[in-house]
């Protein structure tokens, strides 16, 4: 069976890995979880201790291990090298990209992208999907034109009226923190998949190791906005109920195919379609999620 749970240690405590066993040693008690049904490892808070061995083990395991900072922000994230097996190969692949490739796997990413904001807005009933779905149908090759930024732009603002994403506001808050758990499974697929995640087909900056999970992420960016509505308060700062719901987006469901699946299973998916798609030099093999009501999958996927 594949890892599907996200794990918060946000309390001082000892963690250790023990007979496969995550075991977290707290004042209230222990608490053990199979280290093989862990996805992702959140820390966040003081004095934990947790030693280099338990990192080794926890990242042999491909578990990814995301470290928050006070404000409940990603300060840094360690993530497993053990990847496909033919690595080298997949990089030249990815390394060496067409120009036309490049540019048509992130017109359909955008496409894709602009159609899940179109129709998280009609799931919530507010206004805006059509103008939306306009947009999305005029996106070039390589987004020449910029429709994303274009439809990012009215797409926040009907989302929430006034909403600047670059100051501090309780949907930010709950958005950033939502998408730095979609950030840290993607990447772990990424790495699992044999990809370099600092080669990126949009995002290219020299200063960003994770430019490709960036660019594979986006079309998951309206399910978190979706979760997040219903999370969001009136303080930017998160609550301990607010930080576990946003923790469930691992389990919510998107379409692949036509059927529903984990957000956890949707990256894997995405992951292993980009690396076909770029060894075999076929776009059409990248198959990306489509956003649908909020719903959270108990099934475990294999």
């Amino acid at each position: 069976m594949s890892a599907y749970r996200i794990v918060s240690i946000e309390n001082p405590a000892e963690v250790h890995v023990r007979d496969k066993q995550l075991v977290v040693i707290q004042d209230k008690g222990t608490v053990s979880v199979p280290v093989r049904d862990i996805t992702v490892l959140v820390v966040c808070g003081p004095n934990i201790r947790m030693s280099t061995m338990a990192q080794t083990m926890l990242a042999s395991s491909k578990v990814v291990m995301l470290f928050l900072g006070r404000n409940h922000h990603p300060a840094a994230m360690l993530l497993p090298t053990i990847g496909y097996a033919r690595q080298a190969r997949i990089a030249q692949f990815q390394a060496s990209i067409s120009p036309d490739l490049r540019a048509e796997l992130w017109r359909r990413i955008i496409v894709r992208k602009i159609e899940n904001q179109a129709r998280a807005l009609a799931i919530l009933g507010l206004e805006g999907a059509e103008q939306l779905w306009s947009c999305a149908q005029e996106v070039l090759p390589g987004d020449a034109d910029n429709r994303e930024g274009h439809a990012a732009k009215q797409y926040f603002q009907y989302l929430q009226p006034g909403l600047n994403r670059r100051v501090e506001d309780p949907l930010n808050s709950v958005l950033n923190y939502g998408y730095a758990i979609v950030r840290a499974l993607m990447a772990r697929e990424v790495v699992c998949a044999g990809l370099i995640p600092s080669l990126g087909l949009h995002h290219r900056s020299q200063l960003n190791p994770f430019n490709l999970v960036d660019d594979l992420m986006e079309p998951l960016r309206p399910s978190i906005d979706l979760l997040a509505a219903g999370v969001a308060g009136k303080s930017i700062n998160l609550t301990r109920k607010q930080r576990a719901s946003l923790r469930e987006a691992s389990r919510l469901a998107v379409l692949l195919n036509r059927s529903p699946v984990s957000i956890t299973a949707a990256t894997r998916t995405v992951a292993r379609t980009y690396r076909k798609a770029v060894s075999i030099g076929d776009p059409s093999e990248l198959i990306l999620p489509v956003t649908r009501e909020v719903e959270l999958l108990d099934i475990i996927e294999e």
